[in-house]
């Protein structure tokens, strides 16, 4: 645990140094206003019933009532909208330096968690095109999904989910597509990372990247989000793995690092 702190604490001070007083500045003109929840009408979005019980079960539990887990997962939220809220961001990718650090659970969490905020609505969207999972956390069969966007022609429309929880629609992959790295880089992708600025303005757009060492799928997206969070996992990711991720991460885009497995925290020190 205290050499992660380490690794982080110097990681951080050396983009700060980088930095120096440097201001970051808004990449869109238009502001980043609030969804009208009330608006939001589901009526071209399949609707799937999720369960209480299906989420507890696959460790989604920003939205439960009974689980201290929900704090914690608030005070993130409230911390990531600060920020997205004061550069005028509105695409937040998530990702890891390598495989089973969590990342897929944390961005479920955190999209959950964000839906929940009246003020706001949520497109979760898993571009983890190699290994997808959200669907999994939200107990869904694979089905339709980006892959079909892109193969079969499918709009975005006919592939997005309603969990019916308040303000949350999904995109899942679909089914694994092995030339992931190619198809991020499409003409077609680029027009899909344009919709989810562009279209969704007033929605918060949580991305589900790959990890950042596999492969090369998620620094071909990484151009088309506004903001980037690296989850580490305690005891997996090494120092050096910590390092590499975030010098691949643009300096302006790295919005920090989220401990997960963490054997320190006590949940108990949360609850009220």
């Amino acid at each position: 645990m205290e050499r992660i702190k380490k690794a982080l604490e110097k990681a951080s001070q050396q983009r700060e140094d980088a930095l120096g007083s440097q201001i970051l500045k808004p990449e869109r003109p238009s502001e980043f206003t609030q969804a009208k929840v009330d608006d939001i009408k589901y009526q071209q979005t399949k609707s799937v019933t999720v369960t209480d019980a299906t989420l507890k079960h696959n460790r989604v539990v920003a939205a439960s009532l009974d689980d201290s887990h929900a704090d914690i997962f608030k005070i993130l939220r409230t911390k990531i909208i600060q920020r997205m809220r004061a550069n005028n961001w509105s695409v937040l990718a998530v990702t890891s330096p390598t495989a089973g650090a969590g990342k897929s659970f944390m961005s479920s969490n955190i999209a959950v968690s964000m839906a929940m905020d009246a003020n706001y609505s949520v497109l979760l969207a898993d571009l983890d095109l190699r290994r997808p999972s959200i669907h999994k956390y939200f107990g869904l069969e694979v089905g339709l999904g980006i892959r079909d966007y892109f193969e079969e022609g499918k709009s975005i429309s006919e592939l997005l989910i309603h969990p019916e929880i308040d303000s949350l629609v999904i995109l899942p992959a679909g089914n694994p597509i092995r030339r992931s790295s190619e198809l991020l880089s499409t003409p077609k992708m680029q027009a899909l990372a344009s919709e989810f600025k562009d279209r969704y303005h007033n929605r918060i757009v949580i991305i589900d990247l790959p990890p950042l060492l596999h492969t090369d799928d998620a620094m071909m997206f990484m151009p088309n989000v506004d903001a980037c969070v690296l989850v580490i996992a305690e005891g997996e990711n090494s120092e050096d793995e910590i390092k590499r991720s975030i010098q691949l991460i643009d300096e302006t885009k790295f919005m920090g690092c989220i401990l997960n497995k963490s054997t320190d925290v006590q949940t108990e020190k949360y609850y009220y």
